[in-house]
């Protein structure tokens, strides 16, 4: 990729872009950086990763070929409440930005997913850096992973992974684009417009789900999100909750 392209397609802030030919994971080198002391804002962008990672420590399959890996580190000094929607807002933006320079309409996976077609196509691992003292998160690493044109995959994701389906070189732009959305990102609940699209986008809403509690496997219908990106599913009892966080697995996507 041309990092100067990227570059000049940032149109909000004063953005650091680091680019790499390879890396252990962008999500992972941008909690270096901030461990050592950075307090600006950076952008970190893969061709490879060779240790990506996704929700509740799984692996993200990161080749060198085919796909775009970028994180984002930010730092909003919000409370915690501020920050609980970060999520489904990030997935909101990233499917738009999608959809607007590649054409792909993509569908929402709660809580962090995309798909297309029955098939995961991009990640998304938001990871909160709070101050427990003053109840403020001081700092957010967004990571997204994005198949743009891989067509082989390991055997254990052949059924589960898919791609984009669209050429290599849309992804400067994209990277920009996904950037400059991320950068204007309200914190608190989702907006109506957010809100609206999310729910239009979903794939779980109207599907049986399993989800856990306390290890726990259960059966419900997914039938709504509430404004902070919460998955409301009915029980078999007609009893409702809502689902804040973890995960769920659903037939069809």
């Amino acid at each position: 990729m041309n990092y100067e392209n990227i570059r000049s397609g940032i149109l909000y802030g004063d953005v650091k872009v680091i680019g790499f030919e390879s890396i252990d994971s962008t999500s992972s080198y941008l909690r270096r950086l901030l461990d050592s002391g950075e307090k600006g804002t950076v952008l970190a962008v893969a061709d490879e990763q060779t240790a990506g990672r996704g929700r509740s420590g799984k692996s993200f399959y990161s080749p060198l070929s085919g796909g775009l890996y970028m994180s984002l580190l930010i730092h909003p000094e919000v409370g915690f409440d501020a920050v609980s929607s970060v999520t489904p807002k990030v997935c909101v933006a990233v499917s738009r930005a999608i959809e607007k320079v590649t054409g792909v309409s993509t569908q929402i996976k709660w809580v962090n997913d995309l798909y297309l077609s029955g098939k995961k196509v991009c990640g998304i691992l938001c990871e909160a850096v709070n101050d427990y003292k003053n109840a403020v998160t001081k700092s957010i690493i967004i990571g997204v992973g994005i198949n743009i044109s891989t067509v082989e995959f390991p055997a254990q994701l052949q059924q589960l992974a898919g791609s984009l389906g669209v050429a290599d070189d849309c992804r400067e732009k994209l990277v920009s684009e996904i950037t400059n959305s991320l950068l204007t990102l309200s914190f608190g609940e989702l907006s109506a417009d957010e809100l609206s699209f999310y729910r239009e986008r979903s794939c779980v809403i109207g599907n049986k789900i399993n989800y856990f509690v306390n290890g726990q496997k259960n059966t419900a219908e997914a039938v709504g999100i509430d404004s902070s990106g919460g998955l409301i599913v009915e029980n078999i009892h007609g009893e409702r909750l809502t689902l804040t966080s973890g995960e769920i697995s659903v037939r069809p996507c």
